[in-house]
C-alpha cells in the first residue's frame, strides 16, 4: 500500500476546497457504503465506518445549560468536524488504494479530493 504525501498549500482557497468537498460528500457516502458491502474491505474499516455513523445519528450533544447564550454550544458542532476528519483519515490509511479506487465515483480523482480535504483541515488547524 503506497500511500503519497498530501502537498500543502494547494492552489485554491479555503472556500473553493470547501466547495469542492461538499460536492464530494455524496460520492463519500456511497464510497462508505460500497466499502461496507464488499468483502475485501478490513473488518477494522467496517467499525470505522458503522461506528462514526452510529455517532452522527445519534442525538446526543452536550449541554450547557448555565451558557445558552455563551457560544460554547459551537462545540456542539466542532466535535462533529473533529469526528468525520478522523473517520475519513482513518479510512483512507486503512483501506487499500485499489480497494478506494474501485469505488470512488467522482468527477475529480480521490488523490485530488484527499488533498482537499488536508488542504481543510491544515487551514482550520492553523486559524484555531
Amino acid at each position: 500500500m503506497n500511500k503519497e504525501k498530501l502537498s500543502y498549500p494547494l492552489d485554491v482557497t479555503t472556500k473553493e476546497a470547501l466547495k469542492e468537498i461538499a460536492r464530494g460528500i455524496p460520492n463519500l457516502l456511497k464510497l462508505f457504503y460500497r466499502l461496507l458491502c464488499d468483502d475485501r474491505t478490513p473488518r477494522e474499516i467496517k467499525w470505522w465506518i458503522g461506528g462514526s455513523a452510529l455517532y452522527l445519528l445519534l442525538p446526543v450533544n452536550l449541554k450547557f445549560r448555565n451558557f445558552k447564550r455563551f457560544p460554547l454550544q459551537i462545540i456542539n458542532y466542532i466535535d462533529d468536524i473533529v469526528l468525520v476528519f478522523t473517520m475519513v483519515q482513518r479510512i483512507f490509511k486503512g483501506t487499500p488504494d485499489e480497494l478506494l479506487e474501485e469505488h470512488w465515483d467522482h468527477d475529480i480523482s480521490l488523490t485530488d479530493w484527499r488533498n482537499l480535504l488536508f488542504k481543510l483541515k491544515t487551514d482550520i488547524k492553523n486559524f484555531i
